[in-house]
């Protein structure tokens, strides 16, 4: 039995390397963050089926394993120093030239990355543990693994790159993996329905799904956007609290709205983004020019979010406002949100006509109260935007008896 856990775990081991390069790929992990039928073909199919046969002392060895190498994937890495550490090794690397240097640290930088990604595929395999031989050490284990994949999803992009260059695209890129992967191994541990979490949890989940979209604003355009894939893995964290821990939400609905802000501000970024790219291509085929000038205040994207992610954003309000009892003195504040993304950052026809269901339902969360409140603080421009909303709910989306 010794020598076939061994086995076993030499296995694991080697499977582990080979999920390295899946990190970027997306489609591995569903809306849960459990393998979708997708990944059954792979190494991370494999392990999955390791995982489940595993038995207590192997499965543990895994845990341990998996919260070490998050714990040493997230730190800076410290060789990336440009001072000599030691003779010789520090002056060779002292006279090597800048272009080595940099491909050693790129070289680096990717092998840090790649093995973060791997780690956390391994967490989210074992945070969806169903057996009853795994359940007791995944809930003991549960704080400390919580709190180290909250850790990687809050992390800004420079943690998350040795190279500390978060605007170039292969760091950003890394960082966006991160980002997505922590944020579904967190929904696959949240939707573990054999688990049990205490109201203290809400913070961590609800800054994790929250840090994707935390730094942008309607005033500056951001440095770097979420991928339509990060965008959406956010969503389904906190669709999954409100629907499965909803009394986490109810704890502490003022992280939860701030995450939605940050999802329609980008929304609204994304939209104008691809709006003018889409612009400046046509202006350039239609010119022959050789390149399109740049364009004032368009945030760089990888990729555009497209339609999916309004629609996302229109489920999410939606699915909010059935929450009316306990969430209605902050659907005002959410409801401003909204206008405000209208007036500083409107969203092209397509997209706001799929969101405008949502943005229905959001102002039938609210009563009186909140919208005479909302209303007083609006200066003209936000009372005409806010008037508009009100006779679109009236006449397209308000039920009438």
């Amino acid at each position: 039995r010794v020598v076939q856990r061994q086995d076993v775990r030499r296995l694991a081991a080697v499977l582990s390397l080979l999920l390295r390069p899946l990190g970027a790929v997306e489609g591995l992990l569903g809306p849960s963050g459990r393998p979708t039928p997708a990944a059954a073909a792979t190494p991370l199919g494999t392990l999955r089926r390791l995982v489940a046969a595993a038995d207590d002392a192997t499965f543990c060895w895994l845990l341990d394993g998996v919260l070490s190498e998050l714990s040493s994937s997230a730190r800076p890495c410290a060789s990336t120093s440009t001072t000599p550490s030691s003779f010789p090794a520090g002056a060779a690397a002292a006279a090597k030239t800048p272009p080595e240097a940099a491909t050693e640290a790129a070289a680096e930088a990717e092998g840090v990355a790649s093995r973060l990604h791997a780690a956390l595929l391994c967490a989210a395999l074992l945070c969806a543990a169903s057996s009853p031989l795994h359940l007791a050490r995944l809930s003991a284990s549960a704080p400390r693994l919580l709190a180290q994949l909250c850790e990687v999803a809050v992390s800004p992009p420079q943690r998350l790159s040795p190279l500390r260059s978060p605007r170039t695209s292969a760091a950003s890129a890394a960082s966006d993996v991160s980002r997505r992967l922590a944020v579904q191994a967190l929904t696959a541990l949240l939707t573990n329905g054999q688990l049990r979490f205490e109201l203290i949890d809400a913070a961590a989940f609800l800054r994790a799904a929250g840090a994707p979209c935390a730094h942008v604003s309607l005033r500056s355009p951001p440095a770097t956007l979420p991928s339509a894939a990060t965008f959406g893995a956010a969503y389904f964290l906190l669709l999954a609290l409100l629907r499965q821990r909803g009394a986490l939400v109810h704890t502490a609905a003022p992280l939860y709205f701030s995450a939605v802000r940050g999802m329609l501000f980008a929304l609204g970024w994304a939209d104008a983004t691809a709006s003018s790219t889409a612009a400046a291509s046509s202006a350039s085929a239609a010119t022959s020019a050789a390149a399109p000038p740049a364009l004032e205040g368009r945030a760089p994207a990888r990729e555009p979010m497209g339609l999916d992610c309004a629609r996302h954003a229109r489920r999410l309000l939606e699915e909010t406002a059935a929450h009316k009892r306990s969430l209605v003195r902050y659907g005002a504040y959410a409801l401003s949100d909204v206008v405000a993304l209208l007036r500083y950052r409107p969203l092209g026809a397509a997209a706001q006509a799929e969101l405008m269901p949502g943005v229905y339902s959001l102002i039938g969360m609210c009563t009186q109260v909140e919208l005479q409140e909302l209303h007083a603080n609006s200066d003209p421009v936000g009372k005409r935007i806010l008037a508009d909303l009100l006779e679109g709910y009236q006449t397209s989306h308000k039920y009438r008896g």
